[in-house]
């Protein structure tokens, strides 16, 4: 195949480590961020259905809720929602012998189940991995794989999945596999938009269609499935939407009013800041969302080298250098007058900006 434009691919001497304590394991726990995504779902599902064909009792547990647009991933394998105050949910979680974190590397963004792994894993019963390919990774983990030129967590579970399937003399590909990966790099790359897109990762695309994967059916399954609530909240969105600063800022806030006046949940959130970067003259959108228990989270766009990341930092989330995101323990009315006032200040001077 193609070497990637950007970086490079992790050969099986790269992954030796991480499949060594995978194929240890007896019961693995995968997981990934708070309000999922496709990249974090298909890899955790493409990863259980590799695993279970393994030998392995795997366990899908997930901080937060699937998204409606993504439930169909559930039918090749189960997702489950952890609760912490569920005593079968705790006693799954405790009996694993290996947690693996997704598309995610910051210890916080495992939500509820943070504090629980981290007792298994200081107790010495459990062993934490990370995959993921997001910037400036947190240390929490026994063993990390986080690398930053990858399109996607999807890319490297494709390879990760290749170096196992070589240790095994067999081929690990199902139909079931590659679409839950196709999920996973179709999303993250904005469906083969983003600069992260390589020849590579074209390659890899067609690599997946090849070995089952609905190009067609995964595109329909995800983004025209709006629930009537969704296309409403969209209506009203579209309409709230300001451009500051002579059209550099694009600029929406949805509030707890509008997600109640359109019985509208917090996911049908998701699709709507891609809008805000259709004016070619915006340099940073940013969409900000008010939740039910008083926080606010904010999600970040912008073009070439006007790096959100950074901006995002300094309210401890981070993410892509053109997508980005963090939540802001402070009420929303706050939230709005402060991260305007960083955000004019970041793209004044991004080389100075402080967080």
């Amino acid at each position: 195949m193609i070497l990637p434009e950007f970086g490079r691919t992790l050969s099986g001497s790269d992954w030796s480590l991480l499949i060594d304590v995978l194929l240890d394991a007896r019961h693995v726990v995968l997981t990934t961020h708070e309000n999922s995504d496709g990249d974090g779902l298909g890899s955790e599902v493409a990863l259980a259905l590799v695993l279970s064909a393994l030998g392995k009792e795997v366990t899908v547990f997930n901080p937060t809720p699937v998204p409606p647009n993504y439930r169909f991933l559930t039918e090749s394998f189960p997702i489950t929602h952890f609760d912490p105050k569920d005593e079968e949910s705790l006693q799954e979680l405790s009996l694993a012998d290996v947690t693996v974190l997704l598309d995610a590397n910051l210890r916080d963004r495992m939500g509820s189940l943070w504090p629980h792994v981290q007792f298994s894993k200081e107790l010495g019963s459990m062993r934490l991995l990370c995959v993921d390919h997001h910037l400036e990774p947190d240390d929490f983990a026994d063993l990390m794989v986080c690398e930053s030129y990858a399109s996607s967590t999807g890319e490297l579970i494709y390879d990760l999945i290749s170096a196992i399937g070589e240790r095994q003399c067999r081929d690990l590909f199902t139909k079931e596999i590659s679409q839950a990966l196709y999920v996973a790099v179709m999303t993250d790359t904005g469906s083969f938009r983003f600069p992260k897109t390589s020849p590579y990762v074209y390659s890899l695309a067609g690599d997946l269609v090849a070995k089952g994967a609905d190009a067609a059916l995964v595109y329909d399954r995800i983004y025209n499935s709006l629930t009537p609530e969704a296309l409403k909240l969209l209506g009203l969105a579209l309409t709230s939407i300001t451009i500051l600063d002579d059209g550099v800022i694009s600029w929406l806030f949805i509030s707890r009013d509008m997600l109640k006046a359109t019985g509208s949940k917090l996911f049908d959130t998701d699709l709507i800041v891609q809008y805000l970067l259709s004016v070619p003259s915006v340099q940073i959108a940013v969409l900000m969302v008010e939740m039910t228990d008083g926080r606010t989270k904010a999600s970040f766009r912008s073009r070439g080298r006007v790096y959100v990341n950074q901006l995002a930092k300094k309210y401890g989330g981070g993410g892509h250098m053109n997508a980005a995101g963090c939540l802001f323990q402070f009420s929303s009315d706050r939230a709005q007058q402060v991260l305007l006032e960083d955000v004019r200040a970041f793209l004044k001077d991004p080389e100075s900006f402080t967080y």
